[in-house]
C-alpha cells in the first residue's frame, strides 16, 4: 500500500529556496497537492526544516519528512490548487507541461513577463 495520499507529477523546474534565511536554488522534481520532492545543494537540509519555494508568484512552505545527501520530501503547510500542481508538473510520457486549464478544460494563458517575479540572487 502507497503512503502517499495525492498522485505526484514529474517536474523540472528550478525554485527559489529559503531555509532560515539562508537563500539558494534547488530543483522541484515531483509535486503533488499535499507536498513534493527538491534536489538541494549537498547537505543543506535535515528532517524537521522549514522550507519556502517560490517559482515566479507561486509560493509553496512545508517540512523536511525525509531528506538524504541531495534530496528532500516536503509535506506542504497548506495543500496546492490541483490547477498549482498541473503548471508546474508534466506528462512524462509526452514529455511536454501540463498547462492549467479552466473548468473548460482550455488552456489558461500565460502570465505577461512584467507579472513574473526576477529574482534579485540574494
Amino acid at each position: 500500500m502507497s503512503r502517499r495520499e495525492h498522485e505526484r507529477l514529474n517536474s523540472d523546474r528550478p525554485v527559489e529556496c529559503r531555509i532560515d534565511g539562508r537563500h539558494f536554488m534547488a530543483v522541484l522534481y515531483n509535486v503533488s497537492i499535499s507536498g513534493c520532492m527538491i534536489e538541494v545543494p549537498l547537505n543543506r537540509v535535515i528532517d524537521g526544516d522549514r522550507v519556502h519555494l517560490k517559482d515566479g508568484n507561486i509560493r509553496m512552505s512545508g517540512v523536511v519528512v525525509w531528506h538524504d545527501e541531495r534530496n528532500a520530501g516536503l509535506r506542504f503547510d497548506q495543500p496546492l490548487h490541483e490547477a498549482v500542481v498541473r503548471f508546474l508538473g508534466y506528462d512524462p510520457a509526452k514529455g511536454e507541461p501540463l498547462m492549467p486549464t479552466d473548468r473548460f478544460g482550455r488552456a489558461l494563458p500565460r502570465l505577461p513577463r512584467s507579472d513574473r517575479f526576477v529574482s534579485d540572487n540574494r
